[in-house]
């Protein structure tokens, strides 16, 4: 029974963040980010300003493809791996392992016009994933018994960052998760193989 409420509960919880998605996408599309409130969300959502600020930090983290807890799976499945994975192939593994959290959030097309619309976002976007390689540094370097302040884990963090951005821009959601998937098999694939030039 116990197992029950708390598949219950993380249902409720997945529920009301993307109800929270749902308005903040509709609601900045209707009438742009500055226009619209925290408040305004929250009424839309029919939730409390408490609720929204347990699952999002701002107005514009709702909105947002990557936020803090898709970060934090991230870092501890990357923690997980087997020391014995290169490090390329234990960053690859540990974003297969966080797809699928992803894959549920809903209304991607949406989104996705609401990027384009809205370059104002984009600065929002870029703290989101700094703050995801940040975590990745911290990590890596700690696998790698490199010292604080290395070269090689900050350059591994961006890389995938960067990977993942451009798998993210060019995938068409009417795709599907298996889309991006692809996709970003294909950016590591390309990382590993040191960028060369595929053939045409």
């Amino acid at each position: 029974m116990q197992g029950a409420d708390q598949g219950l509960r993380e249902r409720k919880k997945v529920e009301t963040r993307e109800a929270l998605r749902a308005a903040a996408i509709r609601l900045f599309l209707e009438r742009g980010p500055s226009a619209v409130t925290v408040n305004d969300i929250c009424e839309a959502a029919l939730v409390s300003r408490r609720t929204f600020f347990n699952y999002f930090e701002s107005k514009e983290a709702a909105v947002f493809a990557w936020d803090q807890r898709l970060s934090d799976e991230f870092a501890s499945r990357l923690a997980a791996r087997p020391s014995h994975e290169p490090p390329l192939t234990a960053l690859r593994r540990a974003m297969d392992g966080v797809l699928p959290s992803f894959a549920a959030q809903t209304g991607w097309p949406a989104r996705k016009k609401l990027f384009s619309a809205c370059p104002e976002l984009r600065t929002k976007i870029m703290d989101a994933v700094f703050r995801l390689e940040t975590r990745l540094v911290d990590v890596l370097t700690d696998r790698l018994g490199c010292p604080a302040g290395s070269l090689y884990p900050r350059l591994l963090a961006a890389a995938t960052g960067s990977a993942f951005r451009a798998a993210f821009t060019t995938w068409s959601p009417e795709t599907g998760i298996k889309g991006l998937q692809l996709l970003i098999d294909q950016a590591f694939d390309h990382l590993a193989a040191g960028l060369t030039v595929p053939a045409s």
